[in-house]
């Protein structure tokens, strides 16, 4: 195995790669910059949503500081980092962790929903009228092709069941927790009922239907802001620059999916499953597939980090007790 990696890596045509940043299109890069950092946002007017019923009157230049943070942490310390947009928003806005993580779990939700209507909507392309490009596809998209539409209907059913739940049994869920923590010390009990009741108050937001048609509404907008992100980013580099926009939604739907699961002899994440989508569905090369593959999570990812940096700093926020966050919260618990 280690024989032949290695002869893969020999293969590579590094300065083939090099090459894929040297014809970038700097205008266009600016533009997909500008909007992946408009989607920041849209999900601050999202969250605003989710939060109205415990935060009636909460900051939206607030929450925005806490998202750029919060995105920026995920970069600087990895998953970790998922705690700190919460924690920030709940300090910022007097509420509780547990209702912000109530939060964060409905936008994951809406997030995923929207993901399956493009991978749906890729597939329905693919298959409808074939690619629009002669390519025939390796194993890794074949995967996604035969599994894709069944894992794509069952995760949506599960996803607006959550929400249908979530929107009209929140009480009953509270107290079916209460009645099976009997058993605890009252002191015990009496935290962990607290912590229930305020993460189901923490999606209240889906038990009104303005509210949840709102949240719909911002997720739509949201990502047609990422889809126009990614045309432009496309555009940036000549090996994809004459790929229509419907290309670019069959893409994003495709790569997406293979980041949050596992394709068979691949494995995951969005450079690689971009790395795939770019070589086996648009028949790029090895060099110039990864590279702007690469490239696409540095701007997706990386475009917030000076702001985020920068509010950090105006904050007196240090990176260290970032870090160590999920600590400080189990004390206020």
């Amino acid at each position: 195995m280690i024989a032949a990696n290695w002869g893969r890596l020999e293969a590579f045509d590094w300065t083939a790669f090099r090459q894929v940043y040297a014809d970038i299109h700097w205008g266009w890069m600016a533009m997909s910059a500008f909007l992946v950092l408009g989607t920041y946002a849209g999900r601050v007017l999202r969250w605003r949503v989710m939060i109205r019923p415990m935060a009636p009157h909460a900051s939206a230049w607030r929450i925005f500081k806490a998202t750029a943070i919060g995105f920026t942490s995920v970069v600087v310390l990895g998953r970790p980092g998922e705690l700190v947009r919460p924690w920030l928003i709940a300090k910022s806005e007097n509420v509780s962790f547990s209702s912000q993580m109530a939060a964060w779990f409905l936008e994951r939700i809406f997030d995923l929903l929207a993901v399956l209507a493009l991978l749906g909507f890729g597939l329905w392309q693919f298959n409808g009228r074939g690619s629009t490009t002669d390519v025939s596809v390796g194993p890794a998209i074949q995967w996604i092709l035969n599994t894709g539409g069944g894992i794509t209907v069952i995760l949506a059913a599960v996803c607006i069941g959550i929400l249908v739940v979530a929107g009209r049994s929140q009480e009953m869920f509270a107290n079916r927790i209460n009645d099976g923590l009997g058993f605890l010390p009252d002191s015990v009990k009496s935290k962990v009922t607290a912590t229930v009741r305020s993460f189901t108050a923490g999606l209240s937001a889906c038990s009104s239907s303005s509210d949840l048609l709102q949240l719909f509404i911002y997720t739509l907008v949201e990502w047609v802001i990422i889809v126009g992100a990614l045309v432009c980013f496309f555009k940036a580099f000549p090996a994809t620059a004459n790929l229509t926009t419907m290309d670019c939604i069959i893409y994003l739907g495709f790569a997406a999916f293979g980041s949050i699961v596992q394709i068979p002899g691949i494995g995951g994440g969005v450079q690689i499953a971009g790395t795939v989508v770019l070589t086996e569905l648009f028949g790029l090369s090895a060099e110039k597939g990864s590279g702007i593959a690469i490239a696409n999570w540095l701007v997706t990812w990386v475009s917030i980090l000076p702001v985020g940096l920068g509010l950090a700093a105006a904050e007196g926020l240090q990176w260290s007790s970032l870090r160590n966050i999920s600590e400080e919260i189990d004390k206020q618990q």
